[in-house]
């Protein structure tokens, strides 16, 4: 029994990491993607207003 309980830490220890990382990995990809609809959107404008 004792194994069962340090093999369920791990597992949770584990789950914990892996949500970490995709919250990481999906949180930079939606940052970047504002960033850029941003920088396009300010490059549509100026291009508009020179012309």
């Amino acid at each position: 029994m004792d194994n069962y309980h340090e093999n369920k830490k791990a597992r949770r220890i584990a789950a914990i990491a892996y949500l970490l990382f995709i919250t990481f990995i999906v949180g930079g990809t939606l940052l970047s993607q504002q960033n850029s609809s941003k920088a396009n959107n300010s490059e549509s404008k100026q291009l508009n207003s020179a012309n």
